[in-house]
């Protein structure tokens, strides 16, 4: 491997294919310029959930389309760059394809690992979203093998046109609401209110690093802990960076 790949990448909540992209193949293309544009420093490039509006594996078909993110991410990995997808809220239904197709490493829980020195909590986020009942229903029936199965029964015309409906509705009524898009403070934020209890018991952690919020914040907790939200690839365009020293939140400009 370029003794030059130094530096871990992190990024979140693209939402490819969902039908409330004004334009889905131009934020497609934006995150291809960026994975070309990090190609030759990135060691490992971790995505935390959602990369996919909606994801479905049969045992013999897989969405179409997101060629050229797929393409992108086959060529990084044969370039040598380890590849980590979380799974979301929305592309729960991830199997055995990308891990055989671009040798991807596939999670699908909340993972504490050392990355170049430092000790990381690495989650989508809705793992740790315990406000609603109904919400932690609908994430227990989706995660559901047997679920999975019987769902997997009924034919992909019905499943992805249903899937991609419900959510661009969620995503319209999410949208009305300020909480959904706006920092809500330390006090509201139950990431952040979730970091700090875990904290208690593991003061080890150097980094909480989510997405699923949609939102960008750097924030410490205390002298030896940050948080990050990573932010999104639908109207922030954002990422975060970890080269062994110094971790931070960056923005992705349009050429």
């Amino acid at each position: 491997m370029s003794h030059t790949r130094t530096k871990i990448y992190f990024a979140s909540d693209a939402h490819l294919g969902a039908r409330f992209h004004q334009d889905s193949r131009a934020v497609e293309q934006r995150l291809v310029r960026w994975l070309d544009s990090i190609k030759e420093d990135a060691l490992e490039i971790w995505f935390l959930g959602d990369m996919f509006d909606y994801w479905h594996e049969y045992k013999y078909v897989v969405p179409k389309g997101f060629t050229r993110f797929l393409g992108k991410l086959a060529e990084l990995s044969d370039k040598g760059v380890k590849i980590h997808i979380f799974i979301g809220n929305h592309d729960v239904w991830m199997f055995d394809y990308l891990p055989e197709e671009i040798g991807a490493v596939i999670h699908r829980e909340p993972l504490t690992i050392d990355l170049l020195g430092k000790r990381f909590f690495l989650a989508h986020g809705d793992e740790v979203d315990y406000r609603s009942k109904a919400f932690r229903l609908i994430r227990c029936i989706f995660r559901n093998r047997f679920c999975q199965i019987l769902y997997s029964a009924i034919h992909p015309r019905w499943t992805f046109g249903f899937a991609l409906g419900w959510s661009l509705s969620s995503r319209k009524k999410g949208l009305q609401k300020r909480e959904e898009t706006t920092y809500q403070g330390e006090s509201s934020e139950y990431l952040v209110q979730f970091a700090k209890r875990y904290l208690q018991t593991h003061p080890d952690i150097n980094f909480f690093i989510f997405g699923h919020r949609h939102i960008m914040l750097d924030l410490m907790l205390n002298r030896n802990s940050r948080l990050l939200i990573a932010g999104d690839w639908m109207q922030h365009f954002s990422y975060i960076v970890w080269d062994g020293s110094v971790l931070y939140l960056d923005q992705f400009e349009v050429e």
